[in-house]
């Protein structure tokens, strides 16, 4: 792996993506996730990544309570789960990534989440422009 090093981003590691380590406290826990940053234009990260990623770092509160009630409807909906510290013990954030089809009119953000509940499939949140589009299993983002 190449290190990359990026205005906004910070340290960055190249293989397929550029990746590095992202600490972020979400359900009641810390993690250290996996950052990921697509991209697709010649393995370069463009100013579109640069500002989805810059306003996810500024909107990070709202962005982590828009998942968690996301997530908490998900598994209240597919799970039959209603207590919200039960359904947070059983989850663990493992990726975020920054989508390579980040444009002027959309920053996209998936998140991808093992959970107990399903552990093949997990749970995948798709956002843009720090709304929650979409919830699903995993394949939703990766």
């Amino acid at each position: 792996m190449k290190k990359y090093v990026d205005i906004a981003f910070g340290e960055l590691y190249h293989e397929i993506y550029f990746i590095r380590d992202y600490e972020i406290n979400i359900f009641n826990q810390s993690f250290v996730a996996e950052l990921e940053v697509e991209v697709s234009d010649f393995n370069r990260i463009t100013n579109f990544h640069r500002l989805t990623f810059i306003e996810f770092e500024k909107n990070l509160n709202q962005i982590i309570k828009k998942v968690e009630v996301a997530v908490i409807n998900y598994c209240n909906k597919f799970y039959n789960a209603s207590n919200k510290d039960n359904i947070f013990q059983k989850l663990t954030l493992t990726n975020i990534g920054i989508n390579g089809r980040c444009d002027k009119n959309k920053r996209i953000i998936g998140f991808v989440i093992d959970d107990e509940y399903d552990p093949e499939m997990g749970i995948g949140i798709e956002m843009i422009n720090e709304e929650v589009h979409a919830i699903g299993t995993q394949h939703l983002v990766c």
